[in-house]
């Protein structure tokens, strides 16, 4: 009789629903994996954009209400105010999220129908930065699954640009767009920020799902409308994947957890990424991380890729997305020195060359410099390897210096009347290097490199000369 209920107790248990493992890089929800907006998902996500339900599920079909609509896109503009909500059953899983202050320079504060009180604080921001209208405050329409029109409205107005009023939609059911929300969807279309659906359409009057309102808040981050978190968003190359055995060991939880799962190990990988502005650092992959657009089991599989990726906050690769190798072409070297690093929505590197022109290269994904453009210094030596019209590569340059007065000059050879003790007193190859006064400046002087003049002339050693200051 013992051994009957063992087997039937142990029936019962193996009967049990069990959480879904979810495999290497499918990411932080397992009912996004596989989906169609798995990418936007994940990567909204990894920003916290996104939360989890308690069940650490992301429900990425079901119908999207307008008061969550304006949760999602206050998150994505860096305004949330949800962070400091208390959970709600059913709800999003709120985080603390930094916000500006809403109360002591608002004035009154709009009021808010007792049903969507939860979400005061986000709704009476949305209204101050008039991303939600006053008479929209209206708990039919707040909690009630959202139609695209309006949606489109509340993303328009998060742009802060002047709508396009009486654009044309090329849309075979245009007419059925609102005439207060057409300005929105020209808007919107214009900026490719919404295209339609296939066959034509742009559904106005459908409810949106949660799937398709952050696939169209990712694709406004992708085009630089909205920035959230650029500090945790890198773009640039793999350049190495190496299995940190070491700190292996209770780091992986559930399929879809933001936590750790006591018992679990996984291993621990360390990714070194190179970008262009801040140069090579390694990161530590979550255990939880959405990986795409590469072979996978592993991570190695990343090596020498340019990527996408997102670090969570603790600081681990939450989301890659991978794109061709890093392949260098006929590479062409210059050297010089830094004027100085533009960095607008991309990057750029000027440098004064040996023939005091100044040059302007622009930086990509692939762009190695050991500790980034950032750490660049105005005046400093580097070599550049060029792509292309492309800084391949940046190599700072340690330079020797030597001073004293011309003694004598001899075809290829400079004699100074000084002894350097580890250049010594004879400099070859003078004439390549650059002429400079003694600000740095290109020399303009009658007198020149001759007998007498003091001078200042820096290298890499004797037969390698960079600048001749003339003081």
């Amino acid at each position: 009789m013992r051994h009957f209920l063992l087997a039937i107790l142990t029936a019962l248990v193996l009967a049990l629903p069990r959480p879904a493992l979810a495999a290497w890089g499918d990411g932080l929800f397992p009912d996004a994996a596989g989906h169609w907006a798995a990418e936007p998902i994940n990567f909204l996500g990894a920003l916290d954009i996104v939360h989890g339900y308690p069940d650490g599920t992301c429900r990425p079909d079901q119908p999207l209400t307008a008061v969550e609509a304006v949760s999602l896109l206050l998150r994505s503009t860096g305004y949330s105010s949800a962070g400091n909500l208390p959970a709600r059953p059913g709800g999003q899983m709120p985080i603390p999220t930094a916000r500006p202050s809403v109360s002591a320079n608002r004035g009154t504060a709009p009021a808010v129908p007792a049903g969507v009180a939860w979400a005061a604080d986000d709704l009476a921001l949305a209204v101050e930065q008039k991303i939600l209208l006053p008479d929209e405050l209206q708990e039919g329409l707040l909690m009630g699954p959202a139609p695209r029109y309006l949606v489109w409205q509340l993303l328009a107005r998060s742009l802060k640009t002047p709508l396009q009023q009486n654009a044309l939609l090329d849309f075979s059911d245009a007419s059925l767009v609102p005439e207060e929300a057409r300005p929105a969807a020209a808007t919107l279309t214009a900026l490719q920020v919404i295209r339609g659906f296939p066959d034509g359409t742009l559904r106005p009057l459908d409810t949106i799902t949660r799937a398709e309102m952050l696939a169209l808040l990712a694709r406004m981050v992708e085009d630089g409308w909205l920035n959230p978190a650029p500090e945790r968003r890198l773009e640039g190359w793999v350049q190495e994947v190496k299995q940190d055995t070491g700190r292996a060991g209770n780091l992986s939880g559930p399929a879809g957890s933001r936590g750790t799962s006591p018992g679990t190990a996984t291993a621990r990988y360390l990714v070194t990424i190179s970008t262009p502005t801040s140069g090579s650092k390694d990161y530590p992959m979550a255990a939880s991380a959405a990986v795409f657009n590469v072979s996978l089991p592993t991570p190695f599989a990343l090596n020498n890729l340019h990527i996408l990726a997102v670090l969570n906050r603790r600081n681990e690769l939450a989301f890659v997305k991978a794109y061709e190798p890093r392949l260098a072409g006929q590479l062409t070297v210059t050297t010089g020195t830094v004027e100085k690093v533009v960095q607008g929505r991309g990057l750029q590197l000027v440098l004064r060359d040996l023939d005091h022109d100044l040059k302007t290269y622009e930086a990509t994904w692939a762009t190695t410099v050991p500790s980034g453009l950032s750490a660049l210094k105005q005046g400093q030596w580097v070599k550049v390897e060029l792509n292309g019209a492309a800084v391949w590569n940046v190599e700072p340059l340690k330079v020797k210096k030597a001073s004293g007065t011309i003694e004598a000059v001899e075809g290829r050879k400079l004699y100074l009347d000084k002894f350097d003790k580890e250049l010594g007193n004879v400099f070859l190859d003078w004439e390549r290097a650059r002429l400079s006064d003694k600000d740095g400046t290109e020399y303009t002087g009658s007198g020149g490199l001759q007998a007498g003049a003091k001078v200042e002339i820096t290298c890499l050693d004797w037969d390698k000369v960079l600048e001749i200051k003339i003081l």
